[in-house]
């Protein structure tokens, strides 16, 4: 009977090992502090904040900043006066003009004082975000507000004249109506809501805490600013 061939090294020397087989690697699996592509923050940032804001401070903090200010500023400006009712007084091109000019000021130089607030807090609870840093979070966390502008154009559409009422009786007794300018209003709190949770991500990463201590650091803040504001305005009003 033949015998199986062996396997001998080179030589006689011994049996030659079989060779071992290296399986591929798999890709490691994604986290969310990899890096992303350098010019996708608007839209990486409603997934990833916290990646896409280190992806910021680590190459241009000051990216933008100001002009996400003031067009967050102008977001804000456009709700609040809905919210209001201002536009049962002013005309729509007034508000705009309003919007563009006084939203603009108000965001640049609202996001230059909380930014000295914030910093001052977040330190306080053991954060270590420069006010440049601090400074980007909140200027980015305006994003998904920004974004929310689109929705004006579909509200503009269905209400004309009365876009900036805040109960705009256009659409009353018409179902169809009222059904989409409920989806449109259900969208804006949906993306406030969204967007005020990215910010405290972005917040907590410029401070390299938590999410849950930037909502403490936000909520300090808060009391920082109103405290002293109640105060002045208990001394009038004991005054008068």
């Amino acid at each position: 009977m033949s015998e199986s061939p062996s396997m001998e090294a080179p030589g006689g020397h011994g049996v030659m090992s079989p060779p071992v087989v290296v399986p591929p690697p798999f890709p490691a699996a994604r986290s969310a502090h990899d890096p992303i592509e350098p010019a996708s923050p608007w839209l990486s940032i409603w997934t990833r904040p916290r990646a896409t804001m280190r992806l910021i401070l680590d190459t241009d903090p000051r990216r933008g900043v100001l002009r996400l200010a003031a067009a967050g500023g102008i977001a804000e400006f456009l709700t609040l006066a809905t919210r209001q009712g201002l536009g049962d007084t002013y005309s729509i091109p007034v508000l705009l003009a309003l919007a563009l000019a006084g939203g603009a000021v108000v965001g640049i130089l609202g996001i230059t004082l909380f930014t000295a607030v914030v910093s001052l807090a977040g330190r306080w609870l053991g954060g270590r975000g420069r006010r440049v840093e601090v400074m980007a979070a909140l200027a980015w966390a305006n994003v998904p507000g920004i974004w929310s502008l689109l929705l004006w154009l579909p509200r503009a559409a269905l209400l004309g004249g009365e876009t900036f009422h805040p109960l705009p009786a256009s659409i009353q007794g018409n179902p169809q109506a009222l059904l989409f300018y409920g989806l449109l209003r259900i969208l804006q709190v949906l993306i406030g809501l969204w967007g005020f949770a990215i910010s405290l991500k972005c917040l907590g990463e410029a401070h390299a805490f938590s999410a849950w201590r930037a909502l403490g650091a936000l909520i300090l803040a808060a009391f920082i600013v109103i405290v002293p504001i109640g105060l002045v305005v208990l001394a009038v009003q004991s005054l008068g």
